[in-house]
């Protein structure tokens, strides 16, 4: 399970929506949960690119071949600074929400991309309430 689709309200996001949303899977062992925001470029360009058109340095871009490869039907782009921390708890079974794998030496880059942004201090990690997560995502509660 590489990219997962679920509903988090974010705590950095004062619109306060709360809708699927696809999330690169980071880290998931010891009962933790660690997911990156993957968004479409289309419409998004001016926080993807600077004036000068390069990319913003904290973003893994998923454009070209990549983006089949992925199963993404639009280029997109993963945050890499900021990570959405979860602890998984008995109630629940992340294996039922949706979710698919994408080609290994992807995942590699997208992580050496995650540990630079860390080892640059631009990372920041949010903690996402387990009982809103389950309430968000029913279909995982474990009745």
């Amino acid at each position: 399970m590489d990219i997962l689709i679920c509903k988090i309200k974010y705590p950095n996001d004062t619109s306060g929506k709360i809708v699927p949303h696809q999330h690169f899977v980071g880290c998931y062992e010891e009962g933790i949960l660690e997911l990156y925001s993957i968004s479409s470029i289309t419409g998004k360009e001016y926080k993807v690119y600077d004036k000068e058109g390069m990319p913003n340095p904290t973003y893994y871009l998923i454009i070209g071949s990549e983006c089949t490869l992925c199963n993404l039907k639009v280029p997109s782009f993963i945050d890499c600074a900021k990570s959405y921390m979860l602890n998984i708890t008995d109630n629940m079974d992340i294996n039922k929400l949706g979710h698919r794998g994408i080609p290994k030496e992807i995942v590699e880059k997208i992580k050496n991309k995650i540990k630079e942004t860390k080892d640059n201090g631009s990372h920041v990690q949010y903690t996402i309430s387990s009982g809103d997560f389950v309430t968000y995502n029913t279909i995982c509660k474990i009745k």
